[in-house]
């Protein structure tokens, strides 16, 4: 059983939050399918913007928050 879903782009994010606009959601924590999903931006986003990489490893240091037991 996962701790939690990490969602990697707009199409998987629909899927399970109905929501859209990966760009402002990312980062932000919701829930979906009774666990807590870190909504992040694609990959392959990264590789064509990669200003946005400061971002990304901001989500990783918060998805490593959580899984070692903090709050975020």
């Amino acid at each position: 059983r996962p701790e939690v879903v990490v969602v990697m782009g707009n199409t998987p994010l629909l899927a399970l939050t109905n929501q859209r606009g990966i760009t402002r959601l990312r980062g932000h924590w919701t829930r979906a399918l009774g666990l807590p999903v870190l909504p992040m931006v694609h990959p392959a986003y990264l590789l064509r913007n990669p200003h946005a990489k400061r971002e990304a490893w901001a989500d990783l240091l918060a998805l490593q928050d959580r899984l070692a037991g903090g709050t975020t």
